[in-house]
């Protein structure tokens, strides 16, 4: 049986069911949501991701936002950002479709490899990661209020 679930560019009326997805996963692991800081690249989308050349998608299910992916390249490299989908369509294959999508779009950009940072504790995305090529590569310090810490990850090639 297909998945009903349909990846789809980021348009405009897309944009509170996004926010309600990484809302969601941040409450969900106990993170401080930060409107004006940590998170304001998700209430202008446009200005951030498409509007410096980046891409953005949303998986939706019967209109519905149920997750979501953003990418941007600089160079030679892309970086994978906001990869996040509720925890009731976990499991069903919905993440490794984000995350395939936002690779093609990498290798569609002429990049040769992808980075993406992920806080520690969201140990399914870092499996996901590792299960689609990507290894571990670093650790830094999140610029959130937290100052919480993330692995890195990178695919090379891309």
């Amino acid at each position: 049986m297909a998945d009903p679930c349909e990846i789809e560019p980021f348009e405009p009326t897309m944009q509170d069911g996004v926010i309600a997805v990484v809302r969601a996963v941040h409450d969900e692991y106990g993170f401080t949501w930060e409107s004006a800081g940590y998170h304001r690249d998700l209430y202008d989308i446009h200005a951030a991701y498409l509007g410096t050349g980046g891409m953005f998608w949303a998986a939706r299910e019967t209109g519905r936002v149920v997750g979501c992916v953003g990418a941007t390249a600089h160079g030679a490299e892309a970086e994978l950002h906001r990869l996040y989908i509720y925890r009731s369509v976990r499991g069903r294959g919905i993440g490794g479709r984000l995350l395939d999508t936002a690779i093609e779009w990498g290798r569609g950009r002429g990049c040769r490899r992808m980075i993406a940072w992920s806080d520690v504790r969201l140990g399914l995305a870092h499996r996901l990661y590792l299960s689609r090529g990507f290894v571990l590569h670093g650790l830094r310090e999140c610029a959130d209020l937290e100052r919480s810490m993330e692995h890195g990850f990178l695919m090379e090639p891309l």
